[in-house]
């Protein structure tokens, strides 16, 4: 498969919902549970209030997946609360296609986006029952960090 990284567009926005709604629906890979429409996905990872970049992968005319990375909110004060100079990164991968080198691809796009924007360290947390997920940022050189009962928070020093 051959396999394009590129910015975002506004047209990309509803199937970025629908690949991500289809992983939501086979579950047990995303903490997410509620199906995302176009304003949501919008809101959430094209276009954050603190998002640094949203990139997607495509294969011919199908995007395949996509990462955004985000900075933390600074307003928030809550548990887990990250250092200003980090981020927090999410991938989705249409389903079937993880291990083909799509995460990879995009993470190299979204590490140089990090870089450009001062960011010190990428935080990626993940359900403890998604393995492939923990493997893939395993893979990128993410190391755990922090782990509940449920997740497990690995890290990505930029530098």
């Amino acid at each position: 498969m051959d396999i394009h990284v590129r910015p975002a567009v506004e047209g990309d926005i509803a199937a970025m919902a629908e690949l991500i709604n289809e992983i939501i629906a086979i579950g047990g890979t995303t903490a997410h549970k509620t199906p995302f429409t176009p304003k949501r996905m919008r809101d959430h990872y094209f276009a954050p209030a603190c998002g640094i970049s949203c990139f997607v992968a495509t294969s011919g005319d199908a995007i395949v997946g996509f990462q955004a990375l985000e900075r933390c909110d600074p307003e928030w004060d809550g548990a887990g609360r990250l250092p200003a100079d980090w981020a927090t990164v999410a991938s989705f991968v249409r389903a079937g296609l993880q291990g083909g080198g799509v995460g990879g691809k995009l993470f190299a796009a979204t590490k140089a986006a990090a870089r450009d924007a001062g960011i010190t360290a990428i935080d990626a947390t993940i359900r403890l029952e998604n393995t492939g997920g923990r493997t893939f940022y395993g893979k990128m050189g993410f190391v755990d960090y922090r782990v509940d009962d449920q997740v497990v928070s690995k890290r990505f020093d930029v530098a």
